[in-house]
């Protein structure tokens, strides 16, 4: 119960902040941008329990560990570059 409340805690404030985002990038898209973000994660889902069982069947259920941290450390970049690209957007608004 704990993981899954600490595995989908994060869902609102995403599901906030790209609700937000298209409201300043694309107004008229908004609710396609929400369906697009709950599809998202159910496709995170779908190719996480796929990678993940080939790990057990393949390597063993041991190394799900490091292939877990080299998907975190995928996705560490990612967010990273989004807070890049705010940053540009942000301080171009203030400069413009």
């Amino acid at each position: 119960m704990l993981l899954g409340l600490t595995s989908f805690a994060n869902v609102p404030p995403l599901q906030l902040l790209v609700v937000e985002q298209a409201k300043i990038d694309a107004p008229q898209s908004v609710d396609v941008a929400s369906g697009l973000n709950i599809a998202a994660f159910n496709l995170g889902i779908t190719i996480g329990s796929g990678i993940g069982g080939q790990v057990v069947a393949k390597l063993g259920l041991l190394d799900t560990a490091w292939v877990g941290a080299v998907i975190l450390a995928v996705t560490l970049l990612l967010v990273a570059l989004f807070n890049r690209i705010q940053q540009a957007k942000c301080s171009e608004q203030v400069f413009a």
